[in-house]
């Protein structure tokens, strides 16, 4: 980096590295707080995962699908609908086939327990319960998802004599252990399944694997439900709504709502290294050399790719750096995107669901937990999964316009595709998992290869370099208890603050971790604010 000619571009008041969501959230914020932030994105386009990209001419989506976790007073308090940010209330919210028949995610929880209880009696009443108790355990922990976390003996202390077993195995136990004691059929054991692990590449048999059921109860234990449609209080994790326009329509409101505000932004520039001196960050260095000044640096890319890349051990030390740096990814994503000529038939849907409406909606496949193991297992195991979890959507059923007139695009998130594969190389690959991804669709979708007239996909090396995701991994680490409560991404800063004073950390990497919330944007802003506020 020492033969960069550097050119000094003046003072600014917050400089924010990575326009993903969290960056762009965070940015919003420090703008409307009237700290003139300077956010500067390495990729020509904002948004990371969730911006806009065009897998073929005229098909365009974001690598995510959905933001059912996006937390919904952010809309509210950006004023996202000023600039220009529309949902789709769609309903039913979700598809998830099962081999004696499609379950449907209606938003009215009867129709929910009729299929339950369809798979078994009585289980509708059993899954709620499980569903209540979770919320109870996420009142007592003393986590907030607008604070830091506390750590795991912390929140031991505060949980009741008659919710230590449920903790012990949530942190400790198993999922599978704790479905199979809760429910009997194995259709809500796999719904329950997918929204625990989600993308984490570790299996339902493994210790830890339950704490992803905890997310929702943590974030109702936060604040109450907004009203009676507040997505976190429905039956399967319910949805905010499709976004018209996709993903990329949540990232181009926040910006509008940044620029609106008085916020700067540069696209293109990636950074080189963080400025500091006297034991404090200064500003930025970017890799064509130009120099941003700043009395306070938001870093909202991954911490490991931070402290390992953009610091040296003077800024914040040679412990935390090496740590932080060795912290482990373990990623498995896989893009596919279908062109499609038009909506394609659906296998075993109810006779009250039309084919229109199917296509309308998020669908997942992965109809039990063993099905769950054995692919997550071949993952670990640096195989391509011949049966992978896929997490789908059809973005041109409720945004025409993100297809050519007629056509469909059909954008798939499957799971878990080894980013260091045991034999073979990407992406010479990528066209055999994207073939067992189609085949898995099939089954789904039986006539998808007749309708089927183009195919993209980014493997999990591709996907590294084009969004900066460390090993393909969405959530900049492991959501486990032990990457979660205290130490993410380090115990010296886990509170958005780091050791380097006026380094402040955001993103996927810090609490409450992964996924499209926006939240550790929201809270390292508010952290900052609060800092410079006590300083006045």
């Amino acid at each position: 980096m020492s033969d960069i000619a550097v050119t000094s571009t003046g003072q600014h008041g917050v400089i924010v590295i990575g326009g993903g969501h969290n960056g762009l959230v965070a940015t919003a914020y420090l703008a409307k707080a009237g700290l003139r932030p300077l956010l500067i994105e390495a990729r020509p386009v904002l948004g990371g995962p969730c911006g806009t990209f065009e897998f073929m001419p005229g098909y365009r989506c974001a690598f995510t699908n959905s933001p059912g976790s996006f937390e919904p007073r952010f809309i509210a308090e950006l004023d996202l609908e000023k600039h220009g940010l529309r949902f789709v209330r769609t309903d039913p919210t979700v598809v998830h086939p099962f081999p004696r028949g499609a379950f449907i995610g209606w938003r009215d929880r009867d129709r929910v327990s009729t299929q339950l209880n369809a798979y078994a009696p009585g289980e509708a009443e059993r899954y709620f319960a499980l569903l209540s108790d979770l919320e109870e355990l996420g009142r007592y922990l003393g986590a907030s998802m607008f604070r830091p976390s506390p750590d795991m003996a912390e929140a031991a202390r505060n949980v009741p004599a008659h919710l230590a077993g449920l903790f012990d195995r949530v942190m400790c136990g198993s999922l599978r252990q704790l479905l199979d004691e809760r429910l009997k059929a194995e259709e809500p054991k796999a719904l329950l399944g997918m929204l625990a692990l989600n993308a984490t590449l570790t299996p339902p048999s493994a210790p830890g694997s339950a704490v992803g059921l905890m997310m929702r109860p943590i974030s109702l234990a936060s604040y109450a439900a907004l009203d009676d449609d507040d997505p976190r209080r429905a039956a399967l994790r319910g949805s905010t709504g499709l976004p018209v326009g996709g993903m990329g329509a949540i990232i181009d409101a926040i910006e509008a709502c940044c620029l609106a505000h008085g916020a700067t932004i540069i696209k293109g520039e990636p950074i080189a290294r963080v400025l500091h001196a006297s034991g404090r960050a200064t500003g930025v260095v970017t890799a064509n050399g130009n120099e941003y000044r700043a009395p306070a640096v938001l870093s909202a890319m991954n911490p490991r790719t931070l402290f390992e890349k953009l610091l040296d051990d003077e800024a914040v030390g040679a412990d935390i750096r090496r740590e932080v740096s060795a912290v482990p990814m373990r990623g498995s994503a896989f893009k596919l995107v279908l062109a499609l000529d038009g909506i394609p038939t659906y296998a075993d849907l109810p006779n009250d669901v039309m084919p229109e409406q199917a296509a309308q909606v998020q669908f997942r496949i992965a109809p039990s937990l063993d099905y769950i193991e054995r692919s997550i297992a071949d993952g670990l195991a640096g195989r391509l999964s011949a049966r992978p979890i896929i997490w789908g959507l059809m973005l041109s059923a409720t945004s025409p316009h993100l297809a050519p007139a007629g056509k469909h695009l059909l954008s798939v998130n499957a799971w878990h595709a080894p980013y260091n594969l045991a034999d073979g190389t990407w992406p010479e690959a990528g066209q055999r998992f994207a073939d067992n991804c189609i085949d898995e669709l099939s089954h789904y979708m039986p006539n998808i290869r007749q309708r089927l007239v183009g195919v993209s996909y980014l493997n999990p090396v591709q996907i590294e370099s084009e969004l900066g995701l460390v090993q393909s991994n969405i959530t900049h680490g492991d959501m486990l208890p032990n990457a979660l409560f205290g130490a993410r991404p380090h115990r010296k800063a886990h509170d958005y603050r780091t050791p380097l004073a006026g380094l402040y950390l955001s993103g996927g990497g810090t609490w409450p971790g992964g996924y499209v919330t926006g939240i550790p944007g929201f809270n390292a802003a508010t952290t900052i604010i609060n800092d410079i506020k006590s300083k006045q």
